[in-house]
């Protein structure tokens, strides 16, 4: 009876995967369908998948085909779609968006415009009231707002502070744009002018995708004329705004592979990327095709080769929920709508496995991000597979789609191979992938989802890193890549470009930058400060070695 309870025990109990040191074999046959497939998404017939294009909807077909051929549930909202919107552009209609003050009628765009946190519509007719730069401190050093009463009032407001927009700025923890003007809102204004007078901080956007607007109407005035003249005196001012977006559409592809289990795994990756170039590209030269083989043809293409595994029951640990996302490169658009708008219960989600940009694995480096989001993925990861150095990043955030995911209590973990100089430039092309690297990539996914089936479940935590250290504001930059795999002391760097700064300072892919003027460089948290204490046209030291040999250099911004 004894010999029965254990028996019983031992197989109702959760057992720890460092018990199965699982590893699936690497299926090296991957290697040629990935290789198809990438070549494919990433061709110039494709011309960079930006959402909202032709070229898109055949990327999203193509998936969908794929979910077809492999047996594939559809679990979107309309077969294995789900439709959402992707901004393009906010418009402003110049015919009815006017500024009179007093008798003088401003010109649209060229002495002022309307910026994305106004009113999309809206009127404002009232005497103007200068509070300086709308702040007041906590401890009540300082108060702009002393004897001011901004009920009703139009309200001018210089977008700087006391002592200029930096990172070292004795009201740092006050220079948020949106905090300001809600305070002023909430003080009863009207409206509110924006200026900027001494020049120590960036003027607002003027052009902008999206609108996140209050509900008055909000100007910045860039004559410079006027901005004195509404510093020194009230005047009686009119804003009339009316703006609106322009959308596309971008399509989620969304399918499931039902195993009959209690638990679901989501396994995702984006499809999109920049076509034609644009505002997110770091391609100086004229428009040109952006094929994003690496980001993010490599994960999406990584993500069919599973989607084929899973589908062949060859993994009957979980149900698995397939997605494909579009929109990512404009801010996880896709994502975000999905878990805003679930196709599939979120609470029967055990996990979400993210991939990334896992195209050019080197060195067996691999950096794996969301370690911490769950308590037993370190004790999952702890026996290596198939020889990977991997990089754990314990953070639930990061700039990719698994954050959409952990923000809804899920864990999660991001597979990223570093960057590169072909990184959001016309050259991301498939010919310069590591199929190989790939097929162990995935391999890797298979192992965990292999391992964590060992457990009764999962249990979810919030992380304390990445995320909570801040990032600060900087105006200058060295112009090169940096590796985020390295593992420090130092940043190391896979490339510079030409005619930048670091470049023109000597340095090379592979050095490791140590030190800027002087503060230390220990990771790449450090060297954003180092760039916060500098402003274009400034000289300092550069400190950095290259194969063991420290090389002091100067640098101008």
């Amino acid at each position: 009876m004894n010999k029965f309870l254990t028996l019983v025990l031992l197989l109702t109990t959760a057992i720890p995967a460092s018990v199965y040191a699982q590893e699936i074999p690497i299926d090296l046959s991957a290697t040629k369908r990935m290789e198809q497939d990438l070549f494919f998404l990433s061709s110039d017939a494709l011309k960079g998948r930006k959402p909202g294009t032709p070229e898109a909807d055949v990327a999203r077909d193509y998936i969908a085909g794929k979910m077809l051929e492999y047996g594939i549930e559809p679990m979107g909202e309309n077969g294995y779609f789900q439709k959402f919107p992707v901004p393009e552009y906010a418009e402003v209609n110049y015919a009815s968006t006017k500024l009179w003050i007093g008798k003088t009628h401003l010109e649209g765009h060229e002495d002022f415009y309307p910026v994305s946190i106004s009113a999309t519509v809206g009127l404002a007719e009232a005497k103007t009231l200068y509070v300086g730069y709308g702040i007041t401190t906590e401890d009540g050093t300082y108060n702009d707002f002393e004897g001011l009463d901004v009920n009703g009032k139009i309200a001018v407001m210089n977008v700087s502070s006391p002592d200029g927009i930096h990172p070292h700025s004795a009201y740092a923890a006050y220079h948020s744009l949106n905090e300001r003007v809600t305070n002023l809102v909430e003080k009863g204004a009207v409206g509110v002018l924006l200026i900027n007078p001494e020049g120590t901080a960036s003027d607002t956007r003027e052009f902008f995708k999206s609108i996140n607007g209050f509900a008055v109407p909000i100007f910045f005035v860039r004559n410079e004329k006027w901005a004195a003249k509404l510093m020194k005196r009230s005047l009686k001012t009119v804003m009339a705004v009316n703006m609106s977006e322009r959308f596309s559409d971008g399509y989620n592809v969304i399918g499931y592979i039902h195993n009959n289990k209690r638990k679901t795994v989501v396994l995702g990756a984006h499809y999109d990327h920049l076509g034609m170039g644009g505002e997110n590209s770091l391609y100086k030269g004229p428009a040109a095709i952006h094929n994003g083989a690496d980001d993010n043809g490599s994960g999406t293409t990584l993500l069919l080769e599973a989607m084929r595994y899973y589908a062949k029951r060859q993994d009957t640990n979980y149900n698995y929920l397939v997605q494909f996302y579009s929109a990512e490169e404009l801010g996880l658009i896709g994502s975000k709508y999905w878990t805003n708008h679930p196709t599939f219960p979120l609470r029967g989600i055990e996990y979400m496995i993210n991939s990334d940009m896992v195209g050019r694995l080197r060195d067996n480096r691999l950096q794996l991000s969301g370690t911490g989001t769950a308590v037993e993925w370190n004790e999952i990861l702890d026996t290596r597979v198939h020889g990977l150095d991997i990089k754990k990043d314990p953070a639930g955030v990061g700039p990719s789609d698994q954050t959409s995911f952990y923000y809804k209590d899920i864990p999660v973990l991001h597979l990223f191979t570093g960057t590169h100089n072909d990184y959001h430039k016309p050259t991301d092309d498939a010919d310069k992938i590591n199929y190989k690297g790939m097929a162990k990539l995935a391999s890797l996914v298979y192992t965990i989802t292999a391992r964590s089936a060992n457990y009764e479940g999962l249990s979810f935590q919030r992380t304390t890193s990445s995320e909570q250290k801040t990032t600060p504001n900087f105006s200058v930059t060295l112009g090169v890549i940096p590796d985020y795999l390295f593992g420090g002391p130092g940043l190391r760097i896979d490339g510079a470009t030409e005619g930048r700064p670091g470049a023109n300072a000597g340095l090379q892919a592979g050095d490791i930058i140590l030190k800027i003027g002087d503060i230390t460089i220990d990771d790449i948290y450090a060297y954003m400060t180092a760039l916060g204490a500098f402003k274009k046209g400034d000289t300092t030291s550069l400190s950095y070695s290259r194969d063991g040999e420290v090389i002091e250099s100067e640098i101008t911004f």
